[in-house]
């Protein structure tokens, strides 16, 4: 890759440069190694995120991110996120922030500390840039605190340097040249190292000119023009143009405020120049003001007026809030007839400043908390190994001690099923068994009165009917006759009452089935027997009393006694009618009568009542209550689908 993107790629124009890279990015895709690859990668991305295609750049870091996830190589995860970081540094802050910090968590779990360092220094930066300096300055000094004791001069350099600027900002300039001492220190320690000597030159020049700065802030422009001249040589101009441009930007701004205007202007026109020249937009957008200002100083308000204008439209479409507030404050005080219009919009832009840098904080807040649990998890990461096995050995025991409890509750729940099953099994046969003893005595009493009706009735009579005709037999006069008419009309009655008693005792013979809507049957028999409601049964459709369980059954009996006890008990009905039907395959039992019925709400259960609902809900069926004061009262219970017969 340095051979693909040696002088001949850096000597190509822009245009030329993503075409290239674009190509050559094709042939790194098809290469197997990934280690090899992964390196390729960076390359490619960092030369796309000079030429500012941030999306190229970003869609290569993370090919390296996902490249690096299935190799389980952590160090360049870090790595390829806070790359993502910087892609989104300049538009979406928010995801920039994001990306640092998920560096941040992963090199502070491999405990690489410079590499922590650097995505400290990169929150800090961003933070730096949205105006939060306050949380800027921590994030400084973490960084710092993880660079204790390493030779990263580089990189302590950049920390100090932005701790200076911090204290910039805060107006806080004693602090500032404190921090630029120190950041000078490092760059010389960073010399010994030899390390990045490519960048030695910008160094220097930037630590100056930042002193300048703090110079001109504390109205030293003596000071900062003695140490700006002193920078300025041939080789600077002609080998680094953007910082000459900046250096003697900076110079003549120093010998504007300090009164020297020809010198300043002169130094103005060549830097405004030399930006134009570079394409520098930011740098286009500082010289203006300055220029802007200069003309106001020299109390040409016309000319100064035409650059703050020009000054506050970049500002705008660069959407560089400083700038816009600075070109506005100007504007406010040269042209004096749309002052206050000037002034009005600097207070908006000001409070729309504070308000969005307010959401940066609040939106990089959050993401601090959503990241802290998961910070916090990593601490104890020193143990992990043990810990998981201890972890992972309790969660198998705690997992088959839940099966063994969870087997030996069904255990019970079935044994306890099965001892209900059979109390109601128990208890539905001693029912039967009881209304069979009653159907037998029934039937032997019936057989009884047949009997006594055919010997002490129907024969009595065949055997008058026969003596009275064996005596006719040898008369044939006309009255005779009419005598044998007459008693083989009445044995024609006696066939009649001999086949209606034989019907009689055909139908009893259907009772000999005692199932259970027989059961019922014979309960609504009962309770008429006893008291002096009218109960009546209907069932609108055949029930499969089968396919319901013992347990079922004997609890619509019970139910069914109870209710029928509170009828006579209470409702002074004189009728009450018992109705089955079945709706969808669910079966609905309706108890109503005509009786003095009662408020719902207002009357305390019985126990009866509580046993009816307790009985109700053990077989999972639904039991209403709908009444009122001299209109009756009704009563459903709704029983679900049957399950399979037993």
């Amino acid at each position: 890759m340095d051979s693909v993107l040696g002088k001949a790629y850096h000597d190509l124009p822009e245009t030329r440069k993503r075409d290239y890279l674009d190509s050559i990015q094709k042939n790194i895709q098809v290469i197997s190694n990934d280690s090899i690859k992964i390196q390729l990668l960076y390359k490619a991305a960092a030369e796309y995120y000079y030429l500012k295609e941030n999306k190229s750049s970003f869609k290569l870091s993370n090919q390296i991110y996902k490249l690096s996830q299935k190799r389980k190589d952590s160090f360049n995860m870090g790595r390829a996120l806070y790359y993502m970081g910087d892609c989104y540094e300049d538009f979406q802050k928010d995801s920039a922030y994001y990306y640092y910090k998920e560096s941040e968590k992963i090199f502070k779990l491999i405990k690489n500390d410079d590499r922590t360092a650097k995505a400290l220094f990169n929150k800090a930066h961003l933070l730096f840039t949205e105006g939060n300096y306050v949380e800027s300055e921590v994030e400084v000094m973490k960084a710092l605190q993880k660079l204790r004791g390493t030779d990263n001069y580089e990189l302590i350099f950049k920390c100090y340097y932005l701790q200076s600027s911090i204290h910039i900002e805060l107006e806080e300039f004693d602090k500032a040249l404190e921090y630029l001492k120190l950041a000078q220190k490092a760059l010389t320690e960073l010399r010994k190292t030899n390390k990045n000597a490519d960048y030695f030159h910008d160094y220097d020049v930037i630590a100056i000119v930042a002193l300048c700065n703090v110079y001109d802030k504390k109205g030293q422009y003596n000071k900062s023009i003695g140490e700006l001249e002193k920078i300025i040589t041939p080789e600077l101009k002609s080998k680094y143009p953007k910082l000459y441009s900046s250096v003697i930007g900076n110079l003549s701004y120093s010998k504007m405020k300090s009164g020297n205007f020809i010198e300043a202007k002169k130094l103005l026109d060549e830097s405004i120049n030399l930006t134009k020249r570079n394409k520098d937009d930011k740098g286009y957008l500082y010289k203006t003001i300055n220029f802007g200002e200069y003309y106001l100083l020299q109390h040409d308000t016309a000319s100064a007026n035409t650059y703050f204008k020009e000054a506050l439209f970049l500002a705008r479409k660069l959407k560089s809030g400083k700038e816009v507030l600075k070109a506005l404050h100007f504007l406010s005080v040269s042209d004096y007839p749309k002052a206050n219009s000037y002034k009005d919009e600097y207070v908006k832009v000001s409070d729309s400043i504070v308000k969005q840098q307010r959401i940066s904080r609040d939106t990089f807040a959050r993401i601090e908390y959503e990241t802290s649990k998961i910070e916090n998890t990593n601490k104890t990461l020193n143990d992990k190994n043990l810990f998981l096995i201890i972890v992972i050995t309790l969660s198998v025991i705690l997992f088959l001690v839940i099966i063994i409890i969870k087997n030996k509750i069904a255990q019970k729940k079935e044994t306890a099923f099965l001892a209900q099953k059979k109390v109601a099994d128990e208890e539905l046969f001693n029912l039967i068994s009881d209304f069979q003893v009653q159907l037998v005595k029934t039937k032997e009493k019936e057989q009884n009165r047949i009997s006594k009706e055919l010997h002490d009735g129907i024969m009595n009579q065949i055997y008058g009917v026969r003596l009275n005709l064996g005596f006719l037999n040898n008369l044939d006069n006309p009255e005779s006759k009419e005598k044998r008419l007459f008693y083989i009309t009445e044995l024609q009655r006696i066939e009649k009452e001999v086949r209606e008693l034989s019907h009689g005792l055909h139908t009893e013979t259907n009772f000999t089935q005692a199932d259970f809507e027989f059961l019922l049957h014979a309960l609504v028999q009962s309770n008429n027997e006893i008291a002096s409601t009218n109960f009546s049964i209907t069932v609108t459709e055949k029930v499969n009393w089968n396919a319901y369980s013992s347990v079922i059954k004997v609890n619509i009996y019970r139910i069914l006694q109870e209710l029928f006890l509170n009828v006579n008990k209470y409702a002074k009905a004189s009728e009450c009618t018992l109705t089955i039907s079945l709706n969808n395959n669910s079966m609905i039992i309706e108890l109503e009568d005509n009786g003095i019925g009662f408020e719902v709400v207002n009357t305390t259960e019985g126990i009866g009542l509580m046993n009816v609902k307790a009985r109700a809900a053990t077989i999972d069926a639904e039991f209403k209550i709908i009444s009122k004061p001299n209109k009756g009262t009704k009563i459903t219970l709704t029983l679900p689908s049957p399950p399979e017969t037993e």
